[in-house]
């Protein structure tokens, strides 16, 4: 299959781990390009939902895939998001072509860009995390 060369490609709130998912989709999707970088804007697995044990093997794959744009050059940024905010502690990680953060400013054909989690935005996350679980 011939892949689609990309400057950015960028997902959000994928939430691997729960049973609405489209995991078979997004590997799909992800086999199809060939960004030079993927954004994955918070919210990729749902740890809020880990303690469930639903991990099929579709999700796995998506990790597996993204695990191999990486080894292939690709350059994967993970902004943590409301679902994800324990790996907040660990913002400016980077590993090999991993980078772990809680925003990030790409400059992008001479403009830059600003990509972060919209949660930063959600009044009842940044004050209320208890109300926010009680409504997933």
């Amino acid at each position: 299959m011939q892949k689609r060369a990309l400057k950015v490609a960028v997902i959000s709130d994928v939430h691997l781990g729960t049973y609405g998912c489209h995991a078979e989709e997004l590997n799909t999707y992800l086999k199809s390009i060939d960004p030079e970088v993927l954004i994955i804007n918070g919210d990729f697995i749902d740890i809020w939902q880990l303690s469930k044990f639903y991990f099929p093997d579709s999700h796995w794959r998506v990790i597996q895939r993204v695990i191999k744009m990486m080894m292939n050059g690709t350059k994967v940024y993970y902004l943590t998001g409301n679902h994800d905010e324990m790996l907040r502690k660990f913002s400016g990680f980077r590993l090999d072509n991993f980078y772990l953060e809680d925003k990030l400013i790409l400059e992008i054909n001479g403009q830059k860009m600003w990509f972060f989690h919209g949660d930063v935005f959600d009044v009842t996350m940044k004050h209320s995390k208890w109300l926010a679980k009680i409504g997933e």
